[in-house]
């Protein structure tokens, strides 16, 4: 019966919320065959959050251990989006790193890494309570935050809260505008 009533009250409040948020890209929610929900000319909506990326995305690749990358923010972005392709969730931060700053390639399942770099010297690291975190096969956009370095050289300190098994995941951060 709960569960009855959540659905209801959601149903309810859904195309009231869309349209208090002003003119925004909507999507219908559908059903399993396509079929709009909702009645008549009521149907659920779900607003989306306009996002221009500015380059292509950095692979992060995930584990239990911190793992700290140097990556080139593109000038003028003011956000990001990151994917949770991973099995697991994942914490992830911007954080400092004490000058001077080494790096080293970034391979995954044999291949490396473009325009990702591992941090090999003393960094500050990922907090797994304090720091953002993107539930496993999630995504989202949020503002970004200040460079703690200054400048586009960005280090991001990133960590699995479980172990993601055999299978090798990478994070996905993708730099850009909200629109």
């Amino acid at each position: 019966m709960r569960r009855v009533l959540a659905a209801v009250a959601l149903a309810a409040c859904l195309p009231a919320l869309a349209l208090a948020a002003g003119p925004m890209e909507t999507n219908l929610l559908v059903d399993g065959a396509g079929a709009p929900i909702g009645t008549g000319a009521n149907p659920l909506q779900v607003g989306a959050i306009p996002f221009t990326r500015s380059a292509k995305a950095f692979a992060l690749p995930v584990s239990t251990t911190p793992q700290t990358y140097a990556i080139l923010q593109p000038a003028g972005s003011s956000a990001y989006r990151g994917i949770n392709p991973c099995t697991v969730d994942v914490v992830i931060t911007s954080v400092a790193a004490t000058v001077p700053v080494t790096t080293q390639p970034v391979t995954m399942g044999g291949a490396t890494i473009p325009n990702v770099l591992r941090v090999t010297s003393p960094t500050d690291s990922v907090n797994q309570f304090e720091d953002t975190l993107f539930l496993s096969r999630s995504g989202r956009t949020l503002s970004s935050t200040a460079n703690p370095m200054g400048g586009q050289v960005r280090y991001v300190s990133i960590m699995a809260l479980a172990d993601p098994g055999t299978t090798p995941c990478a994070f996905r951060l993708h730099y850009g505008n909200n629109n």
